[in-house]
C-alpha cells in the first residue's frame, strides 16, 4: 500500500515539474473566431499547394475594403509591408504561450507595434497586396513558429476544401 502510494505521489510530482518547466506539454490554444465582424458569412478555403500548407484564405463578393477584426486577444508584435510580394501589407499578433495570427494582404493597417487588442476589434481592411492576385484574407495561426492547422469556436477548419464560415467574433 505504502509503496503504491510512494509510486502515485511521484508520479505527480513528476507531471507538475514538467507542467511548471514546459516539458514540451503544448500549451492551450486561445479561444480563436473567424477574424471578421459578428454575423458575417466568409468562405475559407484551404489547399495543399498554399504556403503555408495551413493557411485559410478568406473570401466572399465585393469584400474589398471589409473589416478585419482580431481572431483574439493579445499584443500586436509585427505590423509590416513587403510592396508587391508576399504578405503585402500584414499584421501579426502575439496571444502568448507560443501562439500567434496572422493577416496578410491587407489595403489597410488599423494598429501598431506593441499596441493591445481585444478579440474583435478592428486591425484592419482586406486587400489584395503582395503576391496576391485578388482581394481576400490570408490567415494563419502559428505555435512556436509553425503553422498550425486553424481553428474556429472551438473547432478545426475543413482541410481541404472550402467551407463557409459565420463569425461568432464578439457577438
Amino acid at each position: 500500500m505504502i509503496r503504491s502510494l510512494v509510486g502515485v505521489a511521484s508520479t505527480v510530482a513528476v507531471a507538475a515539474a514538467l507542467l511548471v518547466v514546459g516539458g514540451g506539454v503544448a500549451s492551450a490554444a486561445p479561444a480563436f473566431q473567424v477574424p471578421f465582424p459578428c454575423g458575417q458569412v466568409w468562405d475559407g478555403q484551404t489547399r495543399t499547394n498554399h504556403s503555408p500548407a495551413n493557411a485559410v484564405d478568406f473570401n466572399r463578393a465585393n469584400d474589398s475594403g471589409d473589416a478585419v477584426v482580431a481572431a483574439a486577444a493579445g499584443r500586436v508584435s509585427r505590423v509590416d509591408n513587403e510592396g508587391s510580394v508576399s504578405y503585402g501589407r500584414w499584421i501579426e499578433i502575439d496571444h502568448g504561450s507560443g501562439w500567434r495570427s496572422r493577416y496578410a494582404h491587407l489595403s489597410a493597417q488599423r494598429v501598431s507595434v506593441g499596441q493591445n487588442v481585444s478579440r474583435g476589434q478592428l486591425i484592419g481592411n482586406v486587400g489584395s497586396t503582395g503576391g496576391s492576385t485578388g482581394p481576400h484574407l490570408h490567415f494563419e495561426q502559428t505555435l512556436n513558429g509553425s503553422a498550425q492547422k486553424a481553428v474556429f469556436n472551438g473547432t478545426q477548419a475543413l482541410y481541404w476544401g472550402t467551407r463557409a464560415y459565420t463569425s461568432r467574433n464578439s457577438c
